[in-house]
């Protein structure tokens, strides 16, 4: 079976028991640590068995220690008020550190659009650093040169998670979002593709159709968000163009509710009964009708 990078790590490093009060986290962490069901189920777990997994340190300068993966397992192991927790010390540069961090996150189920886009662009930027942009150096304006980098860094940063290159590249959108319409993605209030188009309006934009959705609160259909955004073009985007754009599908889908098409002979039957049923009477009734029994 093939190990992946983190657990190579782990099973070719000897573990040191490290004391929790000297173990900071890590700087800007886009995952985000909650004393929800599973972290409950964590603690039990470790409560019942002890820390399975050692936590990955890195040595800081002043002595202490800042986590590169086991977030949530310092978190239960501070709740259980236990001291000390198993650690493998690495000797890691920023980059490395940070792209470590997202490796040992990023697979996990559950994880909100927001936290994804912003490990990604740590991600991200942390190649650009360890690769020095090579790109770059041949013409500060080769957009060409930009963009097929970008490309094939976003690639490289799916591949430890199973989301495509254009996958991540739409999930780094998320990071230019008003932070209102962003946690509308992450409760599931707008959908993702949503997100990522009106991602592309200006900020003072997605102001204005943030206080819409606030003011009146609905769903943004992916055509809503990209016909929104092909406005951001005009000089006059503004409550009144968004509330035509938000309202029209909504008042489509309220009238098909009041004019439902009716299903044929249903005046005949109660309401109650279900279309099964009305369709096995009228079965029924045309068999007799068939062999003569019903004359009409």
């Amino acid at each position: 079976m093939m190990l992946t990078p983190l657990a190579q790590m782990l099973e070719q490093s000897e573990s040191v028991e490290v004391e929790l009060s000297l173990i900071d986290a890590f700087p800007e962490h886009p995952f985000r640590v909650q004393a929800d069901e599973d972290m409950e189920r964590l603690i039990a777990s470790i409560q019942e068995s002890g820390v399975m997994v050692p936590v990955i340190l890195r040595r800081k300068k002043d002595g202490r220690y800042q986590t590169v993966a086991g977030h949530r397992r310092c978190f239960a192991c501070r709740q259980l008020f236990m001291e000390r927790i198993p650690a493998v010390i690495k000797e890691l540069s920023d980059e490395e550190a940070v792209l470590w961090m997202v490796e040992s996150n990023v697979q996990r189920t559950g994880i909100l659009p927001s936290e994804k886009a912003k490990a990604y662009r740590m991600k991200m930027d942390a190649l650009a650093k360890q690769g020095e942009r090579k790109d770059l150096r041949y013409s500060s304006t080769s957009r060409q040169s930009v963009g097929r980098w970008q490309k094939e860094t976003a690639e490289q940063i799916g591949t430890g998670s199973g989301d495509s290159g254009r996958k991540v590249q739409r999930y780094l959108r998320l990071n230019h979002l008003h932070p209102g319409l962003l946690e509308k993605v992450d409760e599931k209030k707008m959908p993702f593709l949503s997100g990522v188009e009106l991602s592309y309006l200006r900020a003072e934009q997605q102001e204005e159709v943030f206080r819409y959705l606030t003011e009146h609160p609905c769903s943004v259909a992916v055509a809503q968000a990209k016909r929104l955004r092909e406005l951001g073009e005009d000089s006059r985007f503004s409550q009144s163009l968004i509330a035509q754009v938000l309202q029209k599908k909504t008042e489509e889908k309220g009238k098909l509710r009041k004019n439902p098409e009716k299903e044929p002979f249903s005046e005949y039957f109660p309401s109650h009964y279900s279309r099964e049923k009305r369709r096995s009477i009228m079965e029924a009734l045309l068999k007799k009708w068939k062999k003569g029994e019903i004359q009409l």
